[in-house]
């Protein structure tokens, strides 16, 4: 029962530092995960654990989140300055790595990758991200197509469409594009995604 002592403690730590808006987002993207997870038949601990750590670095204030990200030597672009938001995926896996250095690598790649995503997604990333984007407490136009394609499409194909919907989101409401995000469509719709 390792993973549950992990669990646990990471639960603890999200409680000292997310608000209850957020923790409560957390606990519902592990279960959403899980629920992703057994379908795609995948390792749901790990997406558990992924799914409650992925927001670890959420509440932090943005000024905060550009100083810490600096101290640990993460590439800033200008996207990340203006939204300094975006870097609270990868600082979060930072934070979860010292924290946690029992935590693996999968579910550390999964944190860091919730939010811009990567070139190299993984069965687990993908997970972590639809979980995220379609946990109950979510409302926005689409939610329940993307909820109903759950085990209806292949998990790369769900990514796709999440993707999608993000990217639309972005242009829909006119903001800069993180270089990153260009990439990650790039292989998505070339079909590169590892």
């Amino acid at each position: 029962m390792k993973t549950d002592i992990l669990y646990s403690s990471v639960l603890n730590t999200l409680q000292q530092n997310l608000s209850q808006s957020a923790l409560n987002h957390s606990t519902a993207t592990a279960i959403a995960a899980v629920e992703i997870a057994t379908v795609y038949e995948l390792d749901a601990d790990e997406a558990r654990l992924a799914g409650l750590a992925h927001d670890r670095a959420r509440d932090i204030d943005p000024q905060k989140l550009i100083e810490l990200a600096e101290e640990h030597d993460l590439t800033i672009c200008s996207v990340d300055r203006e939204v300094p938001y975006l870097l609270h995926a990868r600082l979060g896996a930072v934070l979860l790595s010292r924290e946690f250095p029992e935590m693996s690598q999968r579910v550390l790649d999964a944190v860091a990758r919730h939010t811009v995503g990567s070139a190299e997604m993984t069965d687990l990333d993908m997970v972590v991200y639809v979980a995220d984007m379609t946990e109950p407490g979510r409302v926005f136009t689409g939610v329940e197509d993307l909820r109903a394609e759950i085990g209806q499409v292949p998990l790369d194909e769900l990514f796709c469409r999440a993707y999608r919907h993000s990217v639309a989101h972005i242009v829909a409401t006119r903001r800069r594009i993180h270089p990153d995000t260009v990439s990650v469509w790039n292989s998505v719709v070339a079909g590169d995604r590892s």
